[in-house]
């Protein structure tokens, strides 16, 4: 802990910097809260496959993220530390000095359209990220959840015109910033995000690599589509995944999810968002256990001021099967849970 809290105070500093130097920009976000699930886990952690908002009836910090970038006509590069639930949880396999990482990437442009970075960055993968309170729901999508919430390698990004911008990547594999013990292959990634009009956006993204430490085994193959729709005070959203897996026993194992959301805005400080979401991995390629889920939630937003921002959400499991535990009386089919939290963006 004195460690990250050391690597935090060296970005300080820049603050003062960024107000004499506009390349410079710095910025930050900090994300508190409290959730309590209705299973009581003894061992206080929400269900494995999620991996933010993990502490059941405490007080926590979901992210705290700090973040300098630089960018002038050639050259751009971003720096950003975190501490926090989702650094520990969503990185945990990661050595102690990468979990910390949110962000660390060297940019060239190449053309006028067409840039090159390198490094850790957030993945071109679904519609949400760890910023919450850039994501129209308090908690995470199963969607998102399980799969790339940042990539480790080379993208080519080529901004076509105003509305449409594509993205390919060669990569760690799935979701590494160091391989130890995992793929021995090159990731790959293509990513095509396109304006119809103003209030219509369409995202498509795709992998496929190589997720076994023997060569040829367990290719993985994943489509990741969402669609999302503003009119007035109403916004639409719909996404769906569908993955599958070769085993080294050419079995072909394989999972697929979706998920449709509805915001509403009722007045410039409060919004009300609902969710239907499903996930089906069986075979437990993503999940630890093979599951099939549907869950619903519903939030309410207060924007107290631009940067605050306060939510509450309650949010409902449901299972195929009973795979919630619950102290004392076996497993459940079921899990229910409210969560608030307290976020700011500087």
């Amino acid at each position: 802990m004195a460690r990250h809290v050391f690597f935090f105070l060296l970005l300080l500093p820049l603050t003062n910097f960024a107000q004499q130097e506009q390349k410079i920009t710095f910025s930050g976000y900090l994300e508190t809260y409290y959730s309590y699930d209705f299973n009581k886990p003894n061992d206080h952690l929400r269900p494995d496959f999620l991996y933010n908002f993990k502490r059941h009836n405490e007080f926590s910090v979901n992210l705290a993220l700090i973040s300098s970038s630089y960018q002038d006509e050639h050259v751009r590069s971003t720096l950003g530390l975190m501490l926090g639930n989702y650094a520990q949880f969503n990185l945990a396999g990661e050595p102690q000095w990468a979990q910390m990482v949110y962000e660390a990437s060297v940019g060239f442009r190449l053309t006028d359209k067409l840039w090159l970075d390198v490094g850790v960055m957030p993945s071109d993968i679904g519609f949400e990220s760890a910023i919450g309170a850039s994501c129209w729901h308090l908690s995470r999508s199963l969607l998102a959840e399980n799969s790339p919430y940042f990539l480790t390698g080379a993208r080519m990004s080529y901004e076509a015109n105003d509305k449409l911008n594509l993205m390919l990547w060669a990569t760690n594999g799935w979701q590494n910033i160091q391989r130890e013990h995992r793929v021995q292959g090159v990731g790959l990634s293509f990513a095509v995000d396109y304006d119809v009009e103003d209030k219509l956006n369409l995202h498509y993204a795709n992998y496929i690599g190589n997720e076994d430490v023997n060569p040829g085994g367990q290719i993985r193959v994943y489509n990741n589509f969402f669609a999302q729709y503003n009119y007035a005070q109403w916004g639409f959203l719909v996404g769906v995944d569908a993955g599958w897996e070769t085993t080294v026993f050419s079995q072909v194992n394989h999972w697929r999810g979706a998920t449709a959301s509805v915001r509403r805005e009722l007045n410039e400080k409060w919004f009300l968002a609902g969710r239907v979401e499903y996930y089906k991995d069986k075979q437990a390629v993503i999940l630890t256990e093979g599951m099939k889920l549907n869950g619903v939630s519903a939030n309410l937003d207060y924007q107290i001021s631009p940067k605050g921002l306060i939510r509450i959400e309650l949010r409902q499991f449901f299972g195929e099967e009973a795979y919630f535990e619950i102290p004392g009386a076996n497993f459940s089919k079921g899990n229910t849970a409210v969560t608030t939290s307290f976020s700011i963006r500087l």
